[in-house]
């Protein structure tokens, strides 16, 4: 494995594009101020690349205005919510892709009430009443959930239409995984101004 050292980092980032999802030119840092910058390094050196370019929209204001607006367009037959990247990260060894980190968020299809069914209970972890995790989403896939009713879309939007968050990396392990899900979650919740706030624990929840 050909780690990237700490100092780089930011230099790879300041390449991030986030293609018909960029607002503008993401700045150098971005990425580690919406995932946390020991976590983006740490996910870097799992890929076992040795060149990695970055790409999506690393800034939490622009992907809250973007759901925001998206919410406030809402209606019932709109059964596919829009996909927003909020950091990509592809390692290169060479012309190959050693590894892939895939960092989204989108309105969830899944409601909270769904998450009682015997299929969801059973691969989902409620963290409270307003987050569910669901650890192995798919191999190398974690996900979480969280209620978030936007201010002056109570009418169109489902009361308890959540928030879906996903980090994906075949590299990653489970702790480093719930550290990127959390830390994006954490980010973008707080730019959100959710009627109630979904609290984002520290900690992956136990299995019940």
């Amino acid at each position: 494995m050909t780690a990237i050292a700490a100092p780089a980092i930011g230099g790879l980032l300041s390449g991030c594009s986030g293609g018909e999802e960029r607002a503008e030119s993401p700045e150098p840092g971005q990425c580690e101020t919406l995932l946390g910058a020991e976590n983006v390094e740490a996910a870097v050196e799992t890929t076992g690349g040795s060149d990695v370019e970055v790409g999506g929209t690393p800034q939490a204001d622009v992907l809250a205005e973007r759901l925001v607006r998206e919410a406030k367009q809402w209606q019932e037959s709109d059964l596919q919510p829009t996909r927003y990247t909020g950091c990509r990260m592809d390692a290169f060894e060479g012309d190959e892709i050693s590894g892939t980190v895939d960092v989204t968020v989108k309105w969830s299809a899944l409601s909270l009430g769904m998450m009682d069914s015997p299929e969801n209970s059973r691969t989902w972890r409620q963290a409270n009443r307003s987050v569910h995790v669901e650890p192995e989403a798919a191999p190398g896939l974690m996900r979480l959930i969280a209620a978030c009713a936007v201010p002056g879309t109570i009418d169109s939007q489902p009361f308890d239409q959540p928030l879906r968050f996903d980090v994906s990396g075949p590299s990653l392990g489970t702790e480093l995984r719930w550290e990127l899900l959390s830390t994006l979650a954490r980010s973008v919740v707080e730019e959100m101004d959710c009627t109630k706030p979904p609290v984002i624990p520290s900690a992956l929840p136990a299995v019940a």
